[in-house]
């Protein structure tokens, strides 16, 4: 399965409709803070050291919500948002983690991904996140910056990767 390409349903172990099992999976998780990112972040990273692995994160943060024929609404802002935050999860695979800190900040764990899929990836999510919306009939220009990072070459803590993923181009 490539790391930039979200799995199909029938892929996954789980089948939609079987007993206990939810047909509506959440694609982000919401995150209160700095603080239970680095703590879920450290999960994924401990999993990924008990089997040897790599793991690669991508940090999307939305920089500006422009409207060129006047002001954007707190409607017309959150309805982007919500739409930021479906091309991301259409953007990645389905075992990939979406960590949402805040309407603005958004982390995608990768396991299994390297470096150099890190910026495959995160080259992809400028170019479908970024860029023009249309909302209630206005032209909303969004802006975004992202950052990746790899372990074990960027480092092997939270806080090192989030740091890394944080200088973002």
């Amino acid at each position: 399965m490539s790391p930039t390409r979200p799995e199909r349903e029938e892929d996954c172990d789980q089948s939609p409709g079987a007993p206990g099992h939810s047909t509506t999976v959440p694609r982000s998780t919401p995150v209160t803070g700095p603080a239970e990112l680095e703590a879920r972040l450290e999960v994924h990273l401990s999993q990924c050291r008990r089997r040897g692995g790599v793991l690669a994160l991508v940090c999307v943060s939305v920089d500006s919500i422009a409207c060129a024929g006047g002001t954007v609404s707190a409607h017309m802002e959150q309805r982007v948002r919500e739409e930021v935050s479906h091309r991301i999860g259409n953007a990645v695979r389905g075992s990939d983690a979406i960590l949402r800190e805040s309407d603005r900040d958004t982390c995608v764990v990768m396991p299994g991904a390297d470096p150099a899929v890190a910026e495959r990836v995160s080259r992809r999510l400028e170019r479908m996140v970024s860029g023009d919306y249309r909302v209630a009939g206005n032209l909303l220009q969004v802006a975004v910056r992202i950052g990746a990072a790899a372990h074990p070459e960027h480092g092997t803590r939270a806080p090192d990767l989030l740091r890394r993923a944080g200088e973002r181009s």
